[in-house]
């Protein structure tokens, strides 16, 4: 990867077969990226087709998109485009026709093959979760795209016709709620995908595109969900059979009222809904975890990890950590120190047997010890409030929506009160509770620790004495600083682990710190 520092642009143009997309990064090679526009256009460029040629009126369609995408490009100084043409024009009979359309503006497009499409789809699902072995699924408007994922690579792909707005105009008419179409429809896709006897099996599933982001967000706001954001979301079956019934409750025309559903996918929602449920029925999967990454994205990484094949990151939730911080002009140096401080309070404790170590609490721990202070971009005045919506409206692949609860409560608790999880009930599992007080009470400890922002603490041990926590710091330079500001934190690390706290500088005696 070259890392000359400069920042760079791309815009990747996805002309799907129902809507196109304008997406622009700006990056840094080696050091972060981020989404910073997107131009979405319902174009519906496979809708009406007849003999497989694509219809005068949607190239029109489509030729009027890639010309504003064109202008715009000229006009932002965008680096690098990379537009990429999916199934309708993969698949239509006129495809030359629809590349001079596509091509008038000047724009050079690529034409993905079906092995291509699955590539970009695998990558994006890769590079947005922390999915090893498994299974990835993407559906568009024209075709559906299923991978098999094992240690990170992709070692099997089909690609099938099956998109929503296919299946729609092929077994969906009038007010979409007949049983027989329906049946239909759903015995189509399992007929097509069981031709693929690698398909099966179970195990983890991750769900890309727009209908999946669609299907997630309709789930959230039917069941009051404690925040809207697909990105981490899990769909179960039983779930999205819930959504498919409140979609056939309704004729067509009424299912625009429902909450999460865009009025330009009211119509081809259903058809998305049922072949992915044959799909998850099929490959033996419970639920699917939901990602906000897509085809511009695995397109994106092409250029981002250029040289690496195949380019993925090598670690999801560390990357998106550190994207989320760049993005909000953190201090990294400090934020790296007070997450250093606290994984070592974390690992001591865990050495004492105060708790079990897990690490995906240590990890949750350390995402909050990074982004502790994001929150300062908006006003340094209740930066912990501000930190905590800001982790939950923003982008974190890698972490579900369990862990963002808890990244962002601990954010919220990292000084001043700590708050109830309540609000986030749903979300979490029992033993919740206790992590959360054990790791806002080390956050706090090794934020106070750290005070100065001056990097003292080099190392940190405890033990247990006369039922206290003793904690033993080395620091560079006078620790008096350090130590009296964590003295505050004694409550909640009583409260944590059930004992007093006892500070100490390396080479003093252990001693019980009151503030006056």
């Amino acid at each position: 990867m070259n890392g000359d520092g400069r920042e760079r642009s791309i815009a990747v143009i996805d002309m799907g077969s129902n809507s196109f997309r304008l997406v622009v990064f700006r990056w840094v090679p080696g050091r972060w990226f981020r989404m910073v526009d997107e131009i979405r256009e319902s174009v519906r460029l496979s809708e009406g087709q007849t003999d497989g040629r694509l219809r005068r009126r949607a190239l029109a369609r489509a030729e009027h998109a890639a010309l504003l995408y064109a202008a715009y490009c000229r006009a932002a100084g965008i680096d690098v485009v990379d537009a990429v043409a999916t199934s309708a024009v993969r698949d239509a009979a006129n495809q030359r026709e629809a590349l001079e359309a596509l091509t008038s503006s000047g724009l050079r497009v690529r034409v993905l093959s079906e092995a291509d499409e699955a590539r970009y789809g695998y990558l994006a699902a890769a590079n947005g979760t922390t999915i090893r072995d498994g299974w990835f699924l993407d559906i568009g408007g024209g075709s559906l795209q299923i991978g098999r994922i094992a240690g990170r690579l992709l070692v099997n792909s089909m690609s099938a016709p099956l998109g929503a707005v296919r299946l729609t105009e092929a077994f969906l008419t009038g007010d979409q709620r007949s049983k027989s179409e329906v049946a239909a429809l759903r015995k189509h896709v399992r007929a097509t995908l069981a031709a693929h006897k690698w398909m099966e099996g179970g195990g983890r599933i991750v769900g890309i595109g727009g209908a999946v982001r669609t299907l997630a967000v309709m789930e959230q706001r039917r069941t009051g969900a404690p925040f809207v954001n697909p990105d981490g979301h899990r769909i179960s079956r039983e779930a999205l059979g819930e959504t498919i019934e409140a979609l056939l409750a309704l004729p067509v025309d009424q299912r625009r009222g429902l909450g999460g559903l865009r009025s330009d996918r009211a119509d081809i929602i259903l058809a998305a809904a049922l072949a992915i449920d044959e799909a998850m029925a099929v490959l033996g999967c419970r639920r699917m975890d939901v990602t906000a990454q897509g085809l511009r994205e695995g397109v994106f990484m092409e250029h981002y990890l250029a040289g690496q094949e195949p380019p993925l990151l090598e670690d999801v939730r560390r990357t998106s950590v550190l994207n989320a911080g760049a993005r909000f002009a953190f201090e990294r140096e400090h934020a790296e120190q007070v997450a250093d401080v606290a994984l070592m309070a974390f690992d001591e404790t865990a050495r004492l047997g105060l708790h079990p170590g897990d690490s995906g609490e240590r990890e949750v721990l350390w995402a909050a010890a990074m982004l502790h202070d994001v929150g300062v971009l908006v006003d340094y005045s209740a930066h912990h409030r501000h930190s905590e919506y800001l982790s939950l409206n923003t982008s974190l692949p890698g972490f579900n929506h369990r862990e963002l609860a808890l990244i962002a409560s601990m954010l919220r608790g990292h000084r001043k009160g700590v708050p109830s999880l309540d609000p986030y009930a749903s979300l979490l599992r029992a033993s919740d509770e206790k992590a959360y007080r054990r790791g806002v009470a080390m956050l706090r400890l090794a934020e106070q620790l750290e005070r100065a922002k001056a990097g003292q603490v080099r190392s940190l041990h405890c033990a247990i004495d006369d039922g206290a926590l003793e904690v033993t710091v080395r620091c560079a330079g006078d620790p008096s600083l350090a130590l009296w500001s964590a003295a505050a934190e004694s409550p909640h690390i009583e409260r944590a682990f059930g004992m007093p706290l006892r500070l100490a500088a390396d080479g003093a005696d252990p001693v019980s710190l009151r503030r006056a």
